[in-house]
């Protein structure tokens, strides 16, 4: 491209695409030199080159492209700035043609403006194909012959808001997943808490400023753990309040649980009524929380047959035929092996159940128990009986297989090897006995997957709010922003629609009066509408004071319904208030309750048929004010009044078409209200009518 001939005025002042305009060479496109353009396309130009919002212009059969420095950023960093300058529209935009084609196309033919809402656009830019939002309008332009010659588009990108509303919403899909796998742990955890045979109780430790544990509360307790304690349900009560206090060796094992998060395991007797009990106490929850889960089994019974077979075992030889029958009944599981093949000699029938209907006595243990031998229990009676040195083992896995063609089933077995002695200290064999602890076990393992599973579910919550109200500020942000960004163009619009009305540029017929005095109302209402938007991102981000005073609530109304009487009479409205005396004073900013009365009055209006009624009325008590807004109009649905204060809610979509707006209206009025130090609510029945109360303060003095 070459430099113009002579400067033209149209491109003058500062801006890169000024700049450029003036040093491109208009003479070689279908729109010829710049300064033989006709005086539509120059002032469009002029238009454009002067607004801050993006915007460009295709003229004539070719779309001749001009644009300007807001829409210059849309291209990237590289690509088709600066040749897009001047270029068909078709040749620039060859990416998404079959899309904006068919716009462009009506907008030529029919003469109708076109409007799209993020639309989506993938575009080539800045080296790669990106995924782009727009929402931008196709307005004609018209010729001095009355023809349309061209189309103008205000854009602006909404990429970003668009991408953040997607990214909010899968945060709120994976709080919704995280909250319903909380709820089945939840659920799980306590479906297994209630049936546990064994007794289980969560406590919160007390300790004194020298982390010495004095007392501990209650804070779950299973079935088992009020029928083996006989407390009942102690459940958020002090073991000092419940009269029979634990023993201190139990005090100091829980209380080091709690400091040093360390898991304990022992058998113990308790000084109240000389039970023993199997315990298992853990650490749960957070460290700062000192709470520990009770796990424990009363092995009372099992100490007892213990007992009682060793007081057997030394008068076997007096008492056998007794010692036998005992020895058979006893609850936990008894063996005697004998000789070095491990042959079985006496076997109790808790053992037999153990490991499965099978005959045990007379043979030997590779024969009787094949499975067993090679997990290492040979080796272990090997050594009981060479060495006559005891073996205890705790929680021992071992897999039996109780019928010949089951698998083998794994069982927790805590158990003991003593040597058999006779005669002159002779090791004659092994005596094997112990209890079956698998359902403890099991029950044990999975109390502790679900405890770190609702912690972890718990912290996944908690992330997943945290992003939801990062997102939810950055919404309000960038409304705001938008908002401020708008406002300027609108009422460049509107100044320049006055300078025309003014006849700055020329004559003008009364048909293009009416033009004007439609895009300027037009333009005030785009103005208004973004006004709302402003002002509840300002609630939403809380930039908004209050200048709280005594206001006299009648002088409110009156002040209110003086705003809103001419929309009334034009639509034959009764619009009156009544029992509202002088003495009833609001502790309220009356700038933002005059707000509230005006959106809550015109709605009122807005939605009330020729010939209805609009009242206003207040009223208080000791502590508050209520003003109430009551119209006969055309109500609200039961089931659409929880919604009905929500941020862009129109309950009916066929109103929506009759009465434009934000849907903003209630949502800022009842935040103000509660910025106040009050509330919005209503009252509605469809086709009947609805009564919006406003709750405020009192103001302190006032006669009642």
């Amino acid at each position: 491209m070459r430099a113009s001939v002579a400067s033209d005025p149209l491109f003058e002042g500062p801006g890169e695409m000024r700049a450029l305009c003036r040093s491109f060479d208009w003479a070689s496109t279908p729109l010829g030199p710049s300064t033989e353009w006709p005086q539509s396309l120059r002032t469009t130009t002029a238009i454009l080159l002067a607004s801050r919002n993006p915007m460009f212009l295709w003229w004539g059969p070719g779309l001749i492209q001009i644009y300007n420095d807001a829409y210059r950023p849309s291209f990237g960093a590289e690509g088709r700035h600066p040749r897009a300058l001047g270029m068909p529209g078709r040749e620039c935009w060859t990416d998404i043609w079959s899309t904006i084609g068919p716009q462009i196309e009506q907008v030529m033919t029919t003469g109708e403006a076109t409007w799209h809402e993020d639309q989506y656009l993938p575009i080539e830019r800045n080296g790669r194909l990106e995924d782009v939002w727009w929402t931008y309008s196709y307005s004609p332009v018209r010729d001095e012959d009355g023809h349309i010659a061209g189309t103008l588009v205000v854009c602006q990108e909404t990429t970003q808001r668009v991408t953040s509303q997607r990214e909010r919403e899968q945060l709120l899909e994976e709080r919704r997943q995280a909250e319903q796998s909380l709820r089945q742990s939840e659920a799980r955890y306590r479906a297994l808490f209630e049936s546990l045979d064994a007794g289980l109780c969560v406590v919160e430790m007390i300790f004194n400023e020298r982390d010495e544990p004095i007392d501990c509360r209650f804070i779950e307790v299973n079935p088992a753990f009020t029928r083996q304690t006989g407390l009942g349900d102690p459940s958020g009560k002090l073991r000092s309040e419940l009269g029979r206090p634990w023993d201190e060796f139990w005090m100091q094992t829980y209380g080091r649980v709690a400091l040093t998060g360390e898991s304990i395991r022992v058998e113990a007797p308790t000084s109240a009524n000389g039970w023993w009990y199997d315990v298992y106490a853990f650490r749960v929850g957070r460290s700062e929380e000192r709470r520990v889960a009770v796990l424990f089994n009363d092995v009372t019974a099992a100490r007892t047959a213990s007992a009682e077979r060793d007081r057997l075992l030394r008068a076997l030889e007096v008492e056998r035929s007794r010692l036998e029958y005992v020895f058979k009944q006893a609850p936990a599981f008894l063996a005697v092996l004998r000789g070095p093949e491990h042959v079985f000699a006496l076997v109790n029938e808790a053992y037999c159940r153990l490991v499965g209907e099978r005959e045990l006595v007379g043979k030997p243990l590779v024969e009787a128990l094949p499975e067993v031998v090679d997990q290492g229990f040979k080796q272990l009676l090997d050594e009981v009986l060479a060495t006559g040195t005891p073996y205890v083992g705790r929680e021992v896995s071992v897999r039996f297989s109780r019928t010949p063609d089951a698998e083998p089933d794994e069982r927790f077995l805590d158990f003991v090897y003593l040597p058999l002695v006779e005669g002159d200290d002779e090791r004659v064999g092994v005596i094997a006995h112990g209890t079956d602890v698998t359902e403890q076990v099991l029950a044990r393992r999975e109390v502790e997957r679900l405890f770190d599973l609702e912690q972890h579910a718990r912290t996944v919550v908690e992330e997943a709010y945290r992003l939801a109200e990062a997102a939810n500020r950055a919404k309000s942000q960038f409304l705001a922003i938008m908002s401020h960004e708008l406002r300027t163009p609108l009422n460049a619009i509107g100044g320049y629609a006055e300078l025309l009305e003014m006849g700055i540029r020329g004559p003008i017929t009364p048909e293009q009066r009416e033009d004007i005095h439609r895009i300027q109302s037009s333009q005030r209402h785009l103005l208004g509408l973004i006004n709302e938007v402003l002002n509840y991102a300002r609630l939403e981000t809380g930039t908004v004071s209050y200048d709280l005073d005594d206001v006299v609530v009648r002088e409110a109304l009156v002040a209110g319904e003086s705003l809103v009487t001419p929309q009334a009479r034009a639509k034959g409205l009764t619009l009156l208030t009544k029992d509202c005396p002088p003495t009833v004073v609001a502790r309220a900013d009356a700038e933002k309750l005059r707000q509230i009365l005006v959106n809550l009055l015109s709605n009122a209006v807005k939605f009330t048929d020729s010939g209805g009624r609009v009242e206003m009325s207040c009223s208080q008590d000791a502590e508050h004010v209520r003003i109430r807004v009551r119209d006969t109009g055309i109500g609200i649905p039961a089931d659409k009044l929880h919604v009905i204060f929500d941020p862009f809610v129109q309950v009916r979509g066929d109103l929506a078409r009759r009465h434009e707006g934000t849907g903003l209206g209630l949502a800022i009025s009842r935040d103000l209200a509660r910025g106040m130090g009050g509330d919005l609510t209503v009252e509605s029945t469809l086709r009947e009518g609805s009564v919006f109360t406003v709750l405020l303060p009192r103001a302190v003095g006032t006669p009642s």
